[in-house]
């Protein structure tokens, strides 16, 4: 086995690695103090794999269990990378997501499987305190939770894991936009809470949008999910894959199948996780909150009649000053930023 070609999460994974790092074993304890003394270029990643192992051990009970449960979870990320067709064309037997994703996942998964920690080397939460993921100003971040799911949160959207979370039950709420990938465990089922609706999983591939009590949205792709409605529990609506429940508190409830772009055939639904913004002959105050809320800035208006002007365009990973300029070219209108806002007029 050549240690060399071992990366942070390889160490941590690797059984003899972890009784070195436990000292449970005079063996393995010897042999990885010579070998680093021979390769101190693996000082750096050594270093973390022990921190990984020994939060993994602080009192969370069966270490190589949780260690299972993020092998499964960077498993399962890298499936969903390759789902979302952002590695398409690269042998899968050699593909490993880009460095910085995959230790934002693997630190991600740790994080919850310790109990929940504020930074990867600060202090340890209670373990009856209920953790909380914060997407922040990043387009979309990715997690891997204990229990393996995968999650990738929309900028400034948020999930809070109840205090039980993959010991107890598995429950979390969502204030924001969310893609879902959940592994199946049927006596703990994957329970997600808006301010609208309860959606409850057994193991399937999901969306949903819920910036506020208003209005939710609830995409299907794989699987079968049941979605009760706050105001209304008596009412539970079993959704199929390629189907969308929409609820508003002005209107009755709607089941529509998912919206597929006509190019590639992928649900719109998802273009946000795709990386990519949609506009298909849209008012542009419709526009402007599609990007307030893809780029997280304030857009307001000093005039009414700009709002009417209609536009089309798909923009993947433009700057919202490069977007606002491309639909300049179609239907001219002046914009600029003041106090971090951007204000819209003639």
């Amino acid at each position: 086995m050549n240690f060399q070609e071992y990366e942070v999460i390889d160490f941590a994974c690797d059984e003899s690695f972890q009784r070195y790092c436990l000292e449970e074993h005079d063996k393995d304890v010897l042999f990885w103090k010579d070998w680093l003394r021979q390769h101190p270029e693996k000082q750096e990643a050594v270093a973390e794999a022990r921190s990984i192992v020994a939060l993994l051990s602080a009192r969370q009970g069966n270490r190589l269990e949780q260690l299972k449960h993020l092998e499964d979870g960077i498993a399962r990320y890298d499936l969903l990378q390759q789902a979302l067709g952002e590695e398409s064309g690269q042998d899968t037997a050699h593909r490993r997501f880009p460095q910085v994703l995959k230790y934002a996942a693997v630190i991600g998964g740790v994080l919850l499987l310790a109990g929940g920690m504020a930074l990867f080397y600060q202090h340890k939460v209670h373990p009856e305190e209920a953790v909380v993921i914060n997407a922040g100003k990043e387009p979309r971040k990715t997690v891997v939770l204990s229990d393996g799911s995968s999650i990738v949160l929309r900028e400034n959207s948020t999930v809070q894991l109840s205090p039980g979370f993959n010991r107890e039950d598995r429950q979390l709420t969502l204030t924001g936009e969310a893609f879902f990938d959940v592994t199946q465990n049927a006596r703990h089922p994957f329970i997600v809470h808006t301010a609208a609706v309860d959606i409850k999983v057994l193991g399937t591939v999901f969306n949903v949008s819920a910036y506020h009590y208003r209005q939710t949205e609830t995409a299907l792709f794989k699987g079968k999910v049941e979605v009760t409605l706050v105001n209304h529990p008596e009412q539970k609506i079993v959704l199929q894959p390629n189907q969308k429940l929409t609820t508003d508190i002005t209107k009755p409830f709607a089941i529509a199948p998912l919206d597929a772009d006509p190019v590639d055939h992928k649900a719109k639904e998802i273009a946000w996780v795709r990386n990519r913004l949609e506009i298909e002959n849209e008012p542009l105050e419709v526009i402007a909150a599609k990007l307030e809320k893809w780029y997280g800035i304030p857009v307001v208006f000093a005039d009414e009649e700009v709002k009417e002007y209609r536009y089309s365009g798909t923009f993947e990973s433009e700057t919202i000053l490069k977007a606002l300029d491309a639909l300049q070219l179609s239907y001219p209108f002046s914009f600029k930023m003041q106090n971090g806002k951007i204000i819209i007029s003639k």
